[in-house]
Protein backbone atom coordinates (compact mmCIF):
# COMPACT_ATOMS: atom_id res chain seq x y z
CA UNK A 1 0.00 0.00 0.00
CA UNK A 2 2.00 2.99 -1.18
CA UNK A 3 -0.27 5.59 1.32
CA UNK A 4 -0.76 3.87 4.55
CA UNK A 5 -1.76 7.93 6.35
CA UNK A 6 -4.41 8.18 3.75
CA UNK A 7 -5.83 4.43 4.30
CA UNK A 8 -5.35 4.95 8.01
CA UNK A 9 -7.89 7.84 8.08
CA UNK A 10 -10.19 6.40 5.97
CA UNK A 11 -10.00 3.47 7.67
CA UNK A 12 -10.93 5.77 10.91
CA UNK A 13 -13.17 7.64 9.94
CA UNK A 14 -16.57 7.11 12.01
CA UNK A 15 -19.45 6.27 9.57
CA UNK A 16 -22.90 8.60 10.28
CA UNK A 17 -25.69 7.76 12.27
CA UNK A 18 -28.89 8.79 10.84
CA UNK A 19 -31.86 11.03 13.32
CA UNK A 20 -33.13 8.21 14.58
CA UNK A 21 -29.82 6.57 15.89
CA UNK A 22 -29.31 3.73 13.48
CA UNK A 23 -25.72 2.71 12.74
CA UNK A 24 -24.31 3.65 9.13
CA UNK A 25 -24.52 0.15 8.79
CA UNK A 26 -27.86 -0.25 10.18
CA UNK A 27 -29.47 2.07 7.66
CA UNK A 28 -27.72 0.18 4.76
CA UNK A 29 -29.13 -3.01 6.09
CA UNK A 30 -32.63 -1.85 6.92
CA UNK A 31 -32.35 0.02 3.02
CA UNK A 32 -31.31 -3.08 0.66
CA UNK A 33 -32.19 -5.59 3.10
CA UNK A 34 -29.08 -7.51 3.58
CA UNK A 35 -27.56 -8.71 6.67
CA UNK A 36 -25.80 -6.72 9.54
CA UNK A 37 -22.84 -8.76 8.17
CA UNK A 38 -22.98 -8.09 4.82
CA UNK A 39 -23.47 -4.32 5.47
CA UNK A 40 -20.24 -4.11 7.36
CA UNK A 41 -18.49 -5.91 4.53
CA UNK A 42 -19.79 -3.53 2.07
CA UNK A 43 -18.72 -0.60 4.17
CA UNK A 44 -15.18 -2.36 4.15
CA UNK A 45 -15.22 -2.30 0.74
CA UNK A 46 -16.57 1.35 0.03
CA UNK A 47 -13.47 2.61 2.37
CA UNK A 48 -11.39 0.90 -0.03
CA UNK A 49 -13.18 2.46 -3.27
CA UNK A 50 -12.41 5.47 -1.51
CA UNK A 51 -8.99 5.03 -1.07
CA UNK A 52 -8.41 4.11 -4.51
CA UNK A 53 -9.91 7.03 -5.94
CA UNK A 54 -8.54 9.31 -3.26
CA UNK A 55 -4.63 8.27 -5.29
CA UNK A 56 -6.21 10.25 -8.25
CA UNK A 57 -4.55 7.68 -10.62
CA UNK A 58 -7.76 7.64 -13.27
CA UNK A 59 -11.64 6.80 -13.12
CA UNK A 60 -12.37 4.23 -10.56
CA UNK A 61 -16.16 2.35 -10.92
CA UNK A 62 -17.48 0.70 -8.10
CA UNK A 63 -19.59 -2.42 -7.94
CA UNK A 64 -23.12 -1.83 -7.41
CA UNK A 65 -22.94 -2.92 -3.68
CA UNK A 66 -20.33 -0.48 -2.84
CA UNK A 67 -22.09 2.26 -4.78
CA UNK A 68 -25.21 1.65 -2.85
CA UNK A 69 -22.65 2.20 0.32
CA UNK A 70 -21.68 5.43 -1.77
CA UNK A 71 -25.29 6.54 -2.21
CA UNK A 72 -26.30 6.62 1.41
CA UNK A 73 -23.30 8.53 2.50
CA UNK A 74 -23.70 10.84 0.08
CA UNK A 75 -27.08 11.40 1.69
CA UNK A 76 -25.35 12.52 4.78
CA UNK A 77 -24.39 15.76 3.43
CA UNK A 78 -22.59 17.37 6.56
CA UNK A 79 -20.46 14.47 7.17
CA UNK A 80 -19.49 13.62 3.51
CA UNK A 81 -18.42 17.75 2.26
CA UNK A 82 -17.46 18.96 5.74
CA UNK A 83 -15.98 16.19 7.39
CA UNK A 84 -14.34 13.60 5.41
CA UNK A 85 -13.88 15.49 2.18
CA UNK A 86 -11.69 18.09 4.58
CA UNK A 87 -10.34 16.43 7.18
CA UNK A 88 -9.77 12.92 6.02
CA UNK A 89 -9.08 13.46 2.22
CA UNK A 90 -7.46 16.54 2.81
CA UNK A 91 -9.59 18.85 0.84
CA UNK A 92 -10.17 16.60 -2.30
CA UNK A 93 -13.37 15.41 -3.77
CA UNK A 94 -14.83 12.45 -4.81
CA UNK A 95 -17.23 13.26 -7.03
CA UNK A 96 -20.08 10.64 -8.09
CA UNK A 97 -20.41 11.40 -12.02
CA UNK A 98 -22.30 9.07 -14.60
CA UNK A 99 -20.65 8.26 -17.28
CA UNK A 100 -21.02 5.55 -20.47
CA UNK A 101 -21.80 1.61 -20.14
CA UNK A 102 -18.36 1.60 -22.65
CA UNK A 103 -16.27 3.56 -20.76
CA UNK A 104 -17.67 2.32 -17.54
CA UNK A 105 -16.65 -1.14 -18.50
CA UNK A 106 -13.01 -0.45 -19.53
CA UNK A 107 -12.89 1.68 -16.13
CA UNK A 108 -13.98 -0.90 -13.89
CA UNK A 109 -11.42 -3.45 -15.28
CA UNK A 110 -8.77 -0.76 -14.16
CA UNK A 111 -10.58 -0.41 -11.11
CA UNK A 112 -9.78 -3.90 -10.11
CA UNK A 113 -6.06 -3.96 -11.12
CA UNK A 114 -5.43 -1.07 -9.24
CA UNK A 115 -7.30 -3.15 -6.09
CA UNK A 116 -5.42 -5.71 -6.54
CA UNK A 117 -2.25 -4.05 -6.73
CA UNK A 118 -2.76 -1.92 -3.85
CA UNK A 119 -4.32 -4.58 -1.52
CA UNK A 120 -2.55 -7.57 -2.85
CA UNK A 121 -5.70 -9.63 -3.15
CA UNK A 122 -8.67 -9.93 -4.98
CA UNK A 123 -11.65 -8.44 -4.49
CA UNK A 124 -14.51 -10.67 -2.59
CA UNK A 125 -16.89 -12.12 -5.04
CA UNK A 126 -20.12 -11.41 -2.49
CA UNK A 127 -19.43 -7.85 -3.27
CA UNK A 128 -17.32 -6.63 -6.20
CA UNK A 129 -19.00 -8.07 -9.64
CA UNK A 130 -16.43 -10.79 -11.02
CA UNK A 131 -16.33 -11.45 -14.67
CA UNK A 132 -15.21 -15.11 -16.02
CA UNK A 133 -14.20 -15.85 -19.55
CA UNK A 134 -15.71 -18.97 -21.30
CA UNK A 135 -14.56 -19.95 -24.89
CA UNK A 136 -17.58 -18.94 -26.95
CA UNK A 137 -17.52 -22.81 -28.85
CA UNK A 138 -19.55 -23.68 -24.92
CA UNK A 139 -22.39 -22.33 -26.26
CA UNK A 140 -22.14 -25.10 -29.04
CA UNK A 141 -21.91 -27.68 -26.02
CA UNK A 142 -24.90 -25.98 -24.23
CA UNK A 143 -26.93 -26.32 -27.91
CA UNK A 144 -25.89 -30.48 -27.97
CA UNK A 145 -26.63 -30.66 -23.89
CA UNK A 146 -29.95 -29.37 -24.40
CA UNK A 147 -31.03 -31.10 -27.74
CA UNK A 148 -30.04 -33.82 -25.35
CA UNK A 149 -32.09 -33.22 -23.05
CA UNK A 150 -35.30 -32.46 -25.49
CA UNK A 151 -34.68 -35.53 -27.08
CA UNK A 152 -35.10 -37.62 -23.77
CA UNK A 153 -38.42 -35.80 -22.50
CA UNK A 154 -40.82 -38.72 -23.00
CA UNK A 155 -40.29 -41.99 -22.90
CA UNK A 156 -41.89 -42.80 -26.53
CA UNK A 157 -39.32 -40.55 -28.08
CA UNK A 158 -36.05 -42.37 -29.30
CA UNK A 159 -33.32 -39.84 -29.09
CA UNK A 160 -32.72 -40.89 -33.03
CA UNK A 161 -35.60 -38.82 -33.93
CA UNK A 162 -33.14 -36.26 -32.62
CA UNK A 163 -30.13 -36.51 -34.82
CA UNK A 164 -30.91 -33.81 -37.25
CA UNK A 165 -30.87 -31.65 -33.75
CA UNK A 166 -27.34 -32.96 -32.90
CA UNK A 167 -25.93 -32.76 -36.20
CA UNK A 168 -27.22 -28.85 -36.25
CA UNK A 169 -25.76 -28.05 -32.57
CA UNK A 170 -22.41 -30.13 -33.92
CA UNK A 171 -21.96 -28.23 -36.86
CA UNK A 172 -22.90 -25.11 -34.65
CA UNK A 173 -19.78 -25.79 -32.36
CA UNK A 174 -17.28 -26.84 -34.89
CA UNK A 175 -18.17 -23.64 -36.72
CA UNK A 176 -18.06 -21.64 -34.06
CA UNK A 177 -14.47 -23.10 -33.44
CA UNK A 178 -13.05 -22.48 -36.31
CA UNK A 179 -14.42 -19.09 -37.00
CA UNK A 180 -13.46 -17.60 -33.76
CA UNK A 181 -11.14 -19.81 -31.90
CA UNK A 182 -9.78 -17.39 -29.48
CA UNK A 183 -13.38 -15.99 -28.68
CA UNK A 184 -14.66 -15.60 -24.96
CA UNK A 185 -17.72 -14.16 -23.78
CA UNK A 186 -18.52 -13.07 -20.09
CA UNK A 187 -20.23 -13.59 -17.40
CA UNK A 188 -20.88 -11.54 -14.65
CA UNK A 189 -21.90 -11.97 -10.84
CA UNK A 190 -22.29 -8.49 -9.05
CA UNK A 191 -24.32 -9.28 -6.14
CA UNK A 192 -24.30 -9.35 -2.43
CA UNK A 193 -23.32 -11.71 -0.75
CA UNK A 194 -27.07 -12.36 0.31
CA UNK A 195 -29.00 -10.51 -2.36
CA UNK A 196 -29.16 -10.37 -5.89
CA UNK A 197 -27.89 -6.88 -7.23
CA UNK A 198 -27.79 -5.57 -11.07
CA UNK A 199 -24.86 -3.23 -12.10
CA UNK A 200 -24.96 0.27 -10.91
CA UNK A 201 -28.68 0.93 -11.11
CA UNK A 202 -29.65 3.15 -13.67
CA UNK A 203 -26.63 5.53 -13.76
CA UNK A 204 -25.16 3.67 -16.48
CA UNK A 205 -21.63 3.34 -14.87
CA UNK A 206 -20.72 5.61 -11.80
CA UNK A 207 -17.28 6.92 -10.97
CA UNK A 208 -15.41 9.41 -9.53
Amino acid sequence: MRNRDLWARIAAHPMPADAAGRSFAEQLRDEHNISQETAERGIAEYRRFLYLSALGEGRNVPSRAVDAVWHLHLTHTRDYWERFVPDVLGGTPIHHQPGSPEGHRADYARTIDRYEAEFGEAPPKGIWRQTRFLPLQVLGILALTLIFGIAGLGSDAPIFGAWPLLIGGYMLWRTLSEAYPDARFAIEIDIWSDREGGDCGDCGGCGD
